[in-house]
């Protein structure tokens, strides 16, 4: 007999009884001792690295892109060093962990408008400094392939998975930077 995986249909949903919601509180928590970035879970990508273990780096820097698009990179969220690459079968890059400096610096990816820039001017903004990979196709929740010109763009303005954070809540005071990727999407 050989072990089969099971096929899972669901039908109108799956409704998980959770009850409550996430508190309306802004915490501040202390920094993790190490991050990780993990190409599994962007369904389709195969890195390619741009740094190697030891190698330092800075907030919004590349540190992989996807070897079958090679424009769409992939930043590092802080900044530090790379201190290990895991691999898995056949080499697989499983994740990138980085060790974050005691301050965390930011690479200079230039303040542009968005307002003044035409769209292929901010597509290659967005791919060049590692924003592309926010950019989701649907239905199959993949990264967007920068050659499609989408039939439209959705923007979530909730969540509805259980104890999600209120959108309200965490975009308040931030209505300029909201306005700002309104008009890069545009």
């Amino acid at each position: 007999l050989t072990d089969m995986s099971k096929t899972i249909k669901l039908r109108k949903g799956l409704d998980i009884k959770l009850f409550g919601e996430a508190d309306k509180v802004k915490a501040t928590v202390d920094k993790s001792a190490s991050f990780a970035i993990k190409p599994p879970d962007f369904h389709g990508l195969v890195p390619k690295m741009l740094v190697k273990v030891g190698d330092k780096v800075q907030a919004g820097q590349p540190i992989f892109f996807n070897k079958y698009e090679e424009r769409v990179h992939f930043a590092s969220p802080v900044s530090g060093e790379v201190t290990e690459i895991v691999r898995g079968e056949k080499r697989r890059i499983l994740e990138v962990r980085i060790k974050p400096d005691a301050d965390n610096s930011y690479a200079d990816l230039g303040a542009v408008d968005p307002s003044s820039m035409t769209g292929d001017q901010v597509k290659e903004y967005m791919l060049k400094n590692g924003l592309w990979p926010f950019i989701k196709m649907r239905p199959v929740d993949v990264v967007a392939r920068p050659d499609d010109v989408p039939k439209a763009i959705f923007i979530s303005g909730f969540d509805s998975a259980p104890l999600a954070p209120d959108y309200d809540f965490i975009l308040h005071g931030e209505d300029e930077a909201f306005q700002k990727g309104l008009d890069a999407l545009s």
